[in-house]
């Protein structure tokens, strides 16, 4: 498992494709943002859609604007790939 620090607005993306029933903990990092911790996996599918000078917060927001499926924990969107 890894952890990467995101914002408070790419924590909310990601919490609001749970599934009903669910709810994200947030573990707040010193940045005013939280801590999540992936499977290396997940962390390598965030940088393969990584642009130049994206933060992980910035790809899960971009994402998350053009989602058409949720795949997991993160946004699938295959028209993005």
């Amino acid at each position: 498992m890894v952890t990467i620090s995101i914002t408070p607005a790419a924590f909310a993306a990601i919490a609001s494709t749970l599934p009903k029933g669910y709810t994200a903990v947030g573990r707040p990092d010193d940045q005013g943002g939280y801590h999540v911790t992936l499977d290396p996996r997940a962390r390598d599918r965030l940088n393969a859609r990584r642009r130049p000078g994206e933060s992980y917060s910035d790809v899960i927001l971009r994402l998350a604007k053009g989602r058409r499926e949720v795949s997991g924990t993160f946004i699938k969107d295959a028209t993005l790939d």
